[in-house]
């Protein structure tokens, strides 16, 4: 708080917010339960590291409808320099071996390219049915 001027900040509060109007700690819990459930299925660990890009760049495009977009990419760059072991940026930069999250999510932000954030119930109905041999787990013995 104290590297970030008053722009920067809002822009970091504003990504953060975002996060909460999408509730993204309620769903990441039990998304991240089911991954450990699911640990033994391929690409887990890709596929739930797409998901969180995903979050994050739904997370950076609310945010830039309320601050500038270039604030926010600066903010992220003055947050990536921390030093590594000042706290966990995975969420900024990536893990090891993984593209680079901090150049996608840049990129993203100057494109400034609309995301749809709220998908229609045809999504729904097909997530569900997806879903739905996930409810027969529990019986299979």
């Amino acid at each position: 708080m104290k590297t970030l001027d008053a722009d920067r900040l809002q822009a970091v509060i504003a990504h953060e917010q975002a996060h909460y109007y999408y509730r993204d700690t309620f769903w990441f819990f039990w998304l991240g339960w089911l991954r450990h459930i699911a640990a033994w299925l391929p690409n887990t660990q890709a596929l739930w590291e797409e998901l969180l890009m995903l979050r994050e760049l739904r997370a950076d495009a609310k945010a830039s409808a309320q601050v500038d977009s270039l604030l926010l990419a600066e903010a992220l760059l003055l947050v990536a320099s921390y030093p590594q072991g000042y706290f966990d940026i995975a969420c900024v930069v990536g893990a090891a071996g993984l593209p680079n999250r901090l150049e996608e999510r840049i990129d993203a932000l100057l494109a400034e390219t609309k995301m749809i954030t709220q998908p229609n119930k045809w999504f729904w109905s097909w997530l569900l049915l997806a879903l739905l041999p996930l409810v027969t787990v529990p019986f299979h013995g």
